[in-house]
């Protein structure tokens, strides 16, 4: 995750007149994204944003709701989320954003401001909380007492990427969870508004062990023992061993590939008796279709290299 200042440098407060109503954050240059419910009836002119270094504060120039109307409690109707231009603020940072809704179980952390820290006045706060699985059209998080002011902030998760917007508390005065407003809606609307959402590039995960016995499965060569042992003796050919890849008998196919595949996992040299593997496939069958899924799970789990060096 990125240094916890970072993530806070995206987030901004936000008031009307004189009263601190909740939090948001930058999703695109000059864009903040805020629950709709913050800003509920105010106009531009008589709202204030201003960031974590208390220097910067600044009046957008326009304001961008969803639903329309959607009423000021925290039971406005779904997406409950709103733009505010403020293109005064140009060069923050933009908070990164996932591609899909976090999975029921994980941990986030909510960043976003409020009056109940123990340093005097608004400050940055934070929240640890968990996301607990869907409500209607919204989620749901339990954790930390979700406090006044963090209502439209960002949901960050352990990698400090964008999940959701917090939207609000069931009791402000007990750790009761609350709801959230999933990353999809906010997808939805940055494109409606003519945005591009921020989205994070995930590096493409390794193969599952379990990946690569279904790659195996698919060899019909391989469903008879005497196979798995002529693929064997070729993968210790190739690794200029004086026998066999040493592997546990099993009666099995599934099991037999799958000791393969932990043997594999765990010898000195985890890619070359991967890379041996599929040499050894290709040298024993080489016209069998399933050598191209094989050479992408197998692709995978090396890094990338090309398996015809």
């Amino acid at each position: 995750m990125r240094g916890p200042d970072e993530p806070h440098a995206c987030a901004v407060w936000i008031a009307v007149g004189d009263t601190f109503k909740g939090s948001g954050f930058f999703v695109a240059e000059g864009v903040v994204a805020t629950a709709a419910h913050v800003v509920s009836g105010a106009h531009a002119a008589n709202i204030t944003v201003g960031d974590a270094s208390g220097s910067h504060k600044f009046a957008p120039e326009a304001i961008r709701a969803w639903p329309t109307h959607g009423g000021d409690s925290q039971f406005s109707p779904f997406p409950d989320l709103a733009l505010l231009q403020v293109p005064e603020r140009l060069g923050h940072p933009i908070t990164r954003l996932v591609g899909a809704d976090p999975e029921p179980g994980i941990a986030v952390t909510a960043l976003g401001f409020s009056a109940e820290t123990p340093t005097p006045g608004l400050q940055p706060d934070s929240l640890r909380l968990r996301v607990t699985g869907r409500s209607g059209e919204f989620g749901r998080i339990q954790g930390d007492g979700v406090r006044p002011g963090f209502s439209g902030c960002m949901l960050l998760d352990a990698e400090g990427l964008t999940v959701g917007v917090l939207k609000a508390s069931r009791d402000y005065r007990k750790d009761r969870g609350g709801w959230f407003v999933p990353v999809s809606a906010l997808h939805a609307v940055l494109r409606e508004a003519g945005y591009e959402p921020n989205l994070a590039s995930r590096p493409p995960q390794p193969p599952s062990d379990a990946e690569l016995v279904e790659a195996l499965m698919a060899f019909p060569s391989l469903g008879r023992s005497e196979g798995r042992q002529d693929l064997l003796e070729t993968m210790g050919r190739r690794l200029g061993l004086p026998y066999s890849f040493e592997v546990e008998e099993r009666s099995g196919r599934r099991e037999h590939l799958g000791r393969l595949v932990h043997r594999c996992r765990h010898y000195r040299d985890e890619s070359a008796a991967l890379r041996a593997l599929y040499g050894a496939m290709a040298e024993l069958v080489p016209h069998d279709g399933a050598l191209d899924q094989l050479r992408l799970v197998v692709e995978g789990a090396v890094g990338g290299w090309n398996l015809d060096e």
